[in-house]
């Protein structure tokens, strides 16, 4: 199946609880590994709060609201025909309600039938 636009239609949001000493602090990390056969794939983790984040394995919140920016990572090797010509930056800003002591993981899903404009936060090439 060829698609013209890779494209960023949700993302999955999991939350897993936690203890200790880092229950102090919410994380937000992307998934470790794509599902290629499902379409989704890592993100990467552009900004938290409007502040540019440095690519770490995970990040640090405090509880509460916060607005996220991340970007699809496909990875083409695993499926070239998701991209046919110049690759779209897809990225989207999500708020979480952060929890003390919670994990979030995100990730990007392509939805191959539906239109880019459809599903992104910005204009094509915008980013």
């Amino acid at each position: 199946m060829k698609v013209r636009n890779c494209i960023l239609l949700g993302l999955v949001l999991a939350s897993m609880a936690g203890t200790g000493p880092a229950a102090q602090w919410a994380w937000v990390m992307s998934v470790p590994h794509a599902r290629s056969a499902e379409f989704v794939f890592k993100v990467r983790i552009l900004e938290i709060d409007g502040q540019a984040q440095d690519e770490l394995l995970r990040y640090p919140l405090t509880g509460g609201l916060h607005t996220i920016t991340v970007q699809l990572m496909l990875d083409l090797e695993w499926e070239p025909d998701l991209a046919d010509g110049a690759p779209v930056s897809a990225v989207k800003r999500i708020e979480i309600d952060a929890d003390p002591g919670s994990s979030y993981l995100l990730a990007g899903r392509v939805d191959a039938n539906a239109p880019a404009e459809s599903q992104l936060d910005s204009p094509t090439g915008s980013r």
